[in-house]
């Protein structure tokens, strides 16, 4: 199949753009890139996909998502909420401790569809619970055709610190149950879908509610069966008072003595990240997922993120939860984090679209692992990219194609989504997944999470007729 006429962000070693570009894609592989007159003429016979005025690029890949909270969309803003753990344990805890394994399905449903319709190919799930019903998550990612790494969770909390803490029960299981499950899933998912889904660690915070002995556990584990791994880590600064509290320096620290750094691990935020961290996360070959909108939007940070790509740090972007963040359009948190890092820096070169770009596609890839084979546009790599329809008032004139996609596209501009060489999004319609009932579904079930959780003061301050 030959789709012509588009301008091709390649992102290969030169970052070359091919204007009036055609990819020609056989079976799950791009088999060629270059001029589309060069093409139609060497595949008359071939198939085509007409795309001019469009943007062609890698997927995105989203290195931080909680898929069971896209149906909480926006509950931060419901009311004072008051400090992190209260946040935490009196609203975010409550309604997914509630949630039925129909619930979590509907949830991710709606997490992925809108991810797909807003050009993210792959995404790191960082906590999927064991009462969301793994087996159906696993499912609905190889049906959808997104490419996925499922962090499963593992934990160590006691029930007496579970109680004293009012963690909801629904959230909570023992050390042994939760690593058992995620390796029992590792042997059934791993692999599936024609290599599309990875099942890794998703470990609960380095905090006092943890038993820290569980890190070196899960570490090894994840060393020996070749799992990746991702918690999150840094956040707030009380993080790096419990480190010391153990003998480390900071949270980074106390995460590099037990074991959780390296190659294979993701960590979320570092928004408390100094300069000796950075050097350790870049001496171990640790990817950081940066969460610019959702940090900005909790006040959080904003992350030496510059400072790190500067250390060689595999930073790579993600989207987080939907409460907060209330959206898991990628290419509007690239906007994000551009403007955030230039107000730290106060620089407007500090972070340019075309280094946004790169964490969000080749940084982003390495996060997931999938780096040998995609995160750019190149012969023999998978055919894993995505199109930008320039054809809008917002998006007109198109300059730099790289400035356009990251500070005037939106989520909703993404009009053809292409993973494993197969189309999964064709003029905004995705091709795998029934929109219509997935929201149907959602308008129909998300009150009922609140009743059922006992948690009020989810409606605007606003009086409500």
């Amino acid at each position: 199949m030959l789709f012509t006429h588009a301008t091709v962000l390649t992102m290969n070693s030169t970052r070359e753009i091919v204007e009036d570009g055609a990819i020609r894609v056989s079976d799950d592989r791009i088999d060629a890139i270059g001029k589309t007159s060069d093409l139609v003429t060497a595949h008359p016979d071939d198939d085509v996909i007409d795309l001019s005025g469009h943007i062609v690029m890698p997927g995105l890949i989203d290195t931080h998502v909680h898929t069971a909270q896209c149906m909480l969309r926006g509950i931060s803003e419901c009311g004072a909420v008051g400090e992190f753990s209260n946040w935490l344990f009196g609203r975010i805890f409550p309604l997914q401790g509630s949630y039925t394994e129909e619930d979590a399905l509907a949830s991710a449903s709606l997490c992925i569809l809108e991810m797909l319709k807003s050009g993210t190919t792959g995404f790191v799930e960082c906590l999927l619970a064991e009462r969301y019903g793994v087996d159906q998550i696993a499912q609905l990612c190889i049906d959808s055709g997104i490419r996925a790494a499922l962090g499963k969770v593992v934990m160590d909390v006691s029930p007496a610190t579970r109680d004293e803490l009012g963690w909801h029960p629904g959230m909570w299981q023992t050390r042994e149950s939760s690593i058992e499950g995620t390796v029992a899933a590792h042997e059934t998912w791993d692999g599936a879908g024609d290599g599309r889904l990875q099942i890794w660690f998703g470990c609960r915070s380095a905090e006092p509610a943890n038993d820290p002995s569980l890190f070196r556990e899960v570490s090894d584990l994840a060393r020996e069966r070749e799992m990746g791994l991702t918690i999150h880590l840094a956040e707030l600064p009380h993080d790096n008072d419990y480190a010391r509290e153990h003998g480390y320096r900071s949270h980074v620290e106390f995460a590099a003595g037990h074991g959780l750094l390296g190659e294979r691990t993701v960590l979320a935020h570092c928004t408390i990240a100094d300069e000796l961290d950075i050097e350790i996360l870049a001496e171990t070959g640790t990817s950081v997922s940066h969460n610019a909108g959702n940090n900005a939007a909790a006040a959080w940070g904003p992350a030496r993120i510059t400072d790190m790509l500067d250390a060689g740090v595999n930073v790579s972007i993600g989207c987080d939860g939907a409460p907060t963040n209330a959206n898991m359009d990628l290419l509007r948190d690239l906007r994000i984090a551009c403007h955030t890092a230039r107000q730290r820096a106060g620089d407007r070169a500090a972070l340019t679209s075309e280094m946004a770009l790169e964490m969000a596609t080749l940084n982003g890839a390495r996060a997931l692992r999938t780096h040998s084979y995609a995160g750019s546009l190149e012969a023999g790599k998978k055919a894993d990219f995505i199109t930008i329809n320039t054809d809008a008032p917002h998006l007109q004139p198109v300059w730099n194609p790289a400035a356009t996609a990251v500070f005037a596209a939106q989520g909703g501009d993404v009009d053809t989504v292409v993973i494993d060489g197969r189309v999964i999004m064709r003029a905004r319609e995705v091709l795998t997944m029934d929109e219509e009932a997935i929201l149907a579904n959602v308008r129909g079930r998300f009150r009922g999470v609140a009743e059922r959780a006992g948690v009020d003061g989810l409606a605007s301050a606003w009086p409500t007729a």
